[in-house]
């Protein structure tokens, strides 16, 4: 499409573009509404999703409060390490177990042969300097094997381990303090041969030598009155790892218990990012919102200093979340899930609710109100709660309800499934309002707010590229008709001029 031909002040000398652009500023108000609104929608979607990222973060911190596992870490102590030793690395199902060591194993040792060079290099990358040729032989699923290794006057002790190493006959070579020694990796016997013409010296090689291993003599063990052969001084019995010492005459007693520190620490961790959490949304909800501030729009941002323009718009944003009634509800829900009494078989109702294990409202001294649901740790309790009546804490945290009924179902399910699954309501509700920055495609309110404020604006720019085309005729009109007048004042003065 061709511009059309646009006279700018010709004939009249009015500056026509800074007069069409103020008209046009005046006209575009509504577009800047709208600029403005949908700004304003995208702050709000921001704001959303920020909150949604600390719920999940919360949801994270408590999916793993909502299974016993993380309860049961158990800590095995000894009552005389120099004979028996153990530690907890399952969940081992009794209290106690009295050991007694009748007799300690004796280990296996593989095939094994060793050289000392002669002479004795300076390290194991100096040149041996030496020419042979010496073999392995061993048998390999049931098939004799010979691989023979040559040796140069280049090679190193290093390089002829590696060539050793590299031959793929289950023999590994090693050197250490001045013996370079060849051991079976499969506890198969094997033989090295060298020659006997002192070629070999250079690294202790000469004629025929046999490896062979010794066998292993298993040991045994009495566990609660129990009589067990092992293979190995150190075994797994009932989720512990147990290293045996020396023989007793008495028995050695270990004594199994809940790791208190490590369950104390998990339920910190939680009680601290609630706190977190429930802080960064309560100070959205209670942002202050400051009236006659609005986004500014790119034309008014450049034309401020940074500093201005950012606190302008710090205030613009302030209170969008502000009574949000989907995160206040979502925050009400959280409260009374922590706080609801847990019913159901099995519950002992002194250890029913979080105040009854140490976890409560602000200490003595402190305003409930003004700490908006925060919660408070009294140790020691908590700590006791734990060491004396473990189960119970568990149960609280995780028990877990089929009834149908949904009212009886909540009352009877652990208080970390019911914030789990509270935190997901309140996630998909804003989900729902404000969509989420992984979804390609956002069907959400918010979203589509946006998307028709965008419609809006391409309808308004099309309507304003009319107008301001309408200005420029009726301006080029104006030039037009007044260079005409001009052009016949001239002629007539021109005219007029001539008769006399």
């Amino acid at each position: 499409m061709v511009s059309p031909i646009r006279f700018g002040g010709i004939a009249s000398g009015l500056d026509t573009e800074k007069i069409i652009k103020e008209l046009m500023k005046v006209e575009r108000m509504p577009v800047d509404r709208l600029q403005k609104k949908k700004q304003l929608e995208e702050w709000k979607r921001d704001a959303y999703r920020e909150m949604n990222s600390l719920l999940l973060e919360l949801q994270q911190t408590v999916d793993k409060l909502r299974f016993s596992g993380t309860f049961n870490k158990k800590i095995a102590t000894s009552e005389n390490t120099d004979y028996v030793s153990a530690k907890a690395t399952g969940k081992p199902g009794l209290s106690s177990y009295a050991i007694e060591v009748i007799s300690l194993a004796e280990p296996s040792t593989p095939p094994t042969v060793e050289f000392t060079p002669n002479p004795t290099p300076a390290d194991s990358k100096t040149a041996l300097g030496a020419s042979f040729t010496f073999s392995i032989d061993k048998t390999i699923d049931g098939t004799p094997t010979t691989v023979n290794i040559t040796v140069d006057p280049s090679d190193t002790i290093d390089s002829v381990i590696q060539k050793v190493n590299d031959a793929n006959i289950g023999v590994k070579a090693t050197y250490f303090n001045g013996k370079l020694v060849f051991s079976s990796t499969d506890s198969t016997d094997f033989t090295v041969t060298a020659p006997t013409d002192g070629s070999g010296d250079p690294l202790g090689m000469n004629g025929t030598v046999t490896a062979t291993g010794t066998a292993g003599t298993p040991g045994q063990v009495k566990i609660n009155g129990v009589v067990h052969d092992i293979t190995s001084n150190t075994f797994t019995y009932d989720g512990m790892e147990i290293t045996v010492k020396q023989t007793t005459t008495s028995p050695v007693v270990i004594n199994v218990k809940t790791d208190e520190d490590a369950v104390f620490e998990q339920i910190k961790s939680f009680v601290d990012k609630y706190n977190e959490v429930i802080d960064k949304i309560n100070a959205k909800l209670s942002e202050p919102k400051y009236k006659g501030y609005e986004p500014l729009l790119d034309e008014e941002r450049e034309a401020l200093p940074e500093k201005t323009a950012d606190k302008l718009e710090a205030m613009a944003k302030s209170g969008i979340l502000q009574r949000d009634w989907i995160l206040q509800s979502g925050l009400d829900r959280m409260r009374y899930a922590i706080s609801a009494p847990l019913e159901g078989v099995g519950v002992d109702t002194a250890f029913d609710t979080f105040a009854e294990i140490g976890i409560g409202g602000p200490p003595t001294g402190k305003t409930a109100y003004l700490e908006k649901g925060k919660l408070y740790i009294d140790e020691d309790k908590l700590r006791q709660a734990i060491r004396d009546n473990g189960e119970d804490v568990i149960k609280l945290f995780v028990n877990y309800s089929s009834d149908p009924d949904p009212a009886t179902k909540y009352k009877e399910t652990g208080i970390a499934q019911r914030l789990y699954d509270e935190l997901k309501k309140t996630m998909d509700e804003v989900t729902k309002k404000a969509g989420s920055s992984t979804s390609i495609y956002d069907d959400s309110v918010i979203g589509r707010n946006i998307q028709q404020i965008d419609e809006e604006i391409d309808r308004w720019e099309d309507r304003l590229q009319v107008i301001e085309d309408r200005y420029w005729k009726q301006f080029t009109a104006m030039e037009q008709a007044i260079a005409r007048t001009s052009q016949q004042g001239t002629w007539f003065t021109q005219f007029l001029g001539a008769q006399y």
